[in-house]
């Protein structure tokens, strides 16, 4: 995702890139930079010898030669990016364009303090800002953005603020998930807010069972409720146990029970309020109650937002394994409302980003790099970095689930860390979060890696640098029943466990028939023996 920063010369754009760069832990790119590098001389060199054409044409390909990615990056365009039409469907090809408007003095002030940096023209600082503000291309090309933020009085860090709370309380991000059904993922505060109207444009109507779990928070279910109704909407509110247990084949069958009470038809559906534990049990629930019923996915946790919810797998646990029975049952909506997130226990956002972590791995370096400036924010609570991570690894996982909704190749790549982390967190008897138990699988995945010559130690020690930075454990005892629960994975073929193991960023093998010694090497490495 790329935020290009859209406006006449001497606004400001280079000093707000890295302000709000810092505040979304994005990175910070420059065109004009880039061009300099490109050419091994200033601009201003390159436009007085090659004409202001050939310097549009660098612009020009800087842009084509940007790669889409999650990861997020701050554009600092120049003064003229944006007037080519050509360049302005690009850049929206790639993220969002933020338009800055100010004054002619404030531009004039800028266009002065720079003028050493810009082609030798006879015009004063004040000419150059009213050719600026009054020429028809460039007023056409400034007003053609999503958005536009004044910069008039205010100094670059309120800006940035400024737009921070636009992206994650007004605009939100949409990501849309394809395959089998097309559905939205919507990233945003105040969802919870707007969940009705949200499903009546989904086409719901009828009654609605609105499945909640005690620590989703009564002031969240209330929330739900009074927007559901709001919209013309029945709602049954029903509480299930919290965690794992909401995963067992007695809990389904209450929600079975308590759907027929209700009144439950094809004509509404299931609204699924809390964790990825809950959203896995009515899942699986509205699959399987009168052969399928419309569900929509609303996660109050991180775990949740960048990983359970996004899929369609539906899943409870039974005594051989964790997940041994479940259906893919894909979601009319997934409604993140990273508001949720204000109340959630700091176990609970380290264990969402054990996810989170996986998926920069699973993509490429400036994912990574994105994912190790992001987590301090996130652990703190702070907007900006919490929704670019959770959209990152949302768009990191509806990118595969797209391609391949039923885990028939491509979708195995998800199952990197969750192989041993699975196995970990049942024979713990879910002591364990989820997050904490895939921490310890990427370890296990890396060292099985190392072992078998396929990945380097380097690689394993940047994912132990993430994780503990998240504080999330990277060695642990392994549990006997560990390695019993592990023939019984569900991902195995023909009794073969599968591992998905790591060769660089972005690049992984699917690897079985590995042997003994192997993994009891890498075990030795997590148990730090």
């Amino acid at each position: 995702m790329y935020l290009f920063l859209v406006g006449p010369p001497g606004i400001g754009k280079s000093t707000l890139a890295p302000v709000l760069a810092a505040e979304l832990a994005a990175a910070v790119f420059e065109i004009d930079g880039e061009i300099e590098r490109r050419t091994r001389k200033t601009n201003r060199r390159t436009i007085d010898e090659d004409g202001m054409p050939r310097f549009r044409d660098l612009e020009t390909d800087v842009l084509g030669a940007l790669r889409p990615t999650p990861a997020w990056t701050v554009v600092d365009t120049g003064g003229g990016t944006s007037l080519r039409p050509e360049n302005r469907a690009r850049m929206r090809e790639l993220g969002l364009l933020l338009g800055l408007r100010a004054s002619l003095s404030r531009i004039t002030a800028g266009i002065a303090a720079t003028l050493d940096k810009r082609p030798s023209r006879p015009e004063s600082a004040a000419e150059r800002a009213r050719h600026a503000l009054g020429d028809p291309e460039r007023t056409a090309a400034y007003a053609d953005v999503d958005v536009t933020f004044d910069v008039e009085d205010a100094p670059a860090d309120e800006v940035a603020r400024t737009i921070v709370s636009w992206l994650a309380g007004t605009r939100g991000l949409r990501i849309d998930v394809g395959g089998e059904k097309t559905y939205p993922v919507v990233v945003r505060a105040g969802l919870i807010d707007e969940l009705g109207a949200l499903l009546n444009e989904r086409g719901w109507k009828g009654r609605v069972a609105l499945v909640t779990e005690r620590n989703a928070g009564r002031a969240l279910a209330a929330r739900a409720t009074t927007s559901l109704r709001s919209a013309g909407l029945d709602v049954a509110t029903i509480t299930a146990p919290s965690g794992e247990r909401a995963k067992s084949i007695r809990a389904i069958e209450a929600l079975w029970r308590d759907f027929a009470k209700a009144g439950i038809g094809r004509d509404g559906g299931v609204v699924a309020l809390g964790g990825g534990a809950v959203g896995d049990a009515a899942g699986f629930a509205a699959a399987t109650y009168l052969r399928g019923v419309r569900m929509a996915q609303v996660p109050t946790t991180l775990l949740a937002m960048v990983d359970a919810a996004i899929g369609g797998k539906t899943a409870i646990d039974i005594a051989a394994g964790k997940n041994l029975v479940g259906a893919f049952h894909q979601p009319d909506a997934v409604l993140a409302d990273v508001g949720a997130l204000a109340t959630l226990p700091a176990r609970q956002r380290s264990s969402g980003l054990a996810e989170v972590i996986k998926s920069a791995f699973l993509v490429d370096q400036e994912s990574v790099d994105h994912v190790r400036r992001a987590i301090p924010g996130v652990l703190g609570g702070e907007a900006g970095p919490t929704i670019t991570a959770v959209t990152l690894a949302a768009e990191v996982k509806a990118s595969i689930v797209t391609a391949d909704p039923r885990e028939q190749g491509l979708r195995g790549l998800l199952n990197f860390g969750h192989t041993m982390g699975h196995a970990y967190e049942a024979a713990s008897g879910y002591r364990r979060t989820h997050g904490e138990a895939v921490a310890i699988g990427l370890v296990f995945a890396c060292a099985l890696a190392e072992e078998l010559e396929l990945a380097s130690i380097g690689l394993r020690a940047e994912v132990e640098r993430l994780l503990a930075s998240a504080r999330l454990p990277i060695r642990g005892r392994i549990p006997k029943a560990a390695w019993g629960l592990l023939q019984r994975d569900k991902k195995a073929r023909a009794g073969k466990v599968r591992w998905i193991l790591p060769r660089r960023v972005g690049q992984f093998s699917e690897v079985t028939d590995v042997g003994d010694p192997a993994l009891r090497a890498a075990a030795r490495v997590v148990e730090g023996t």
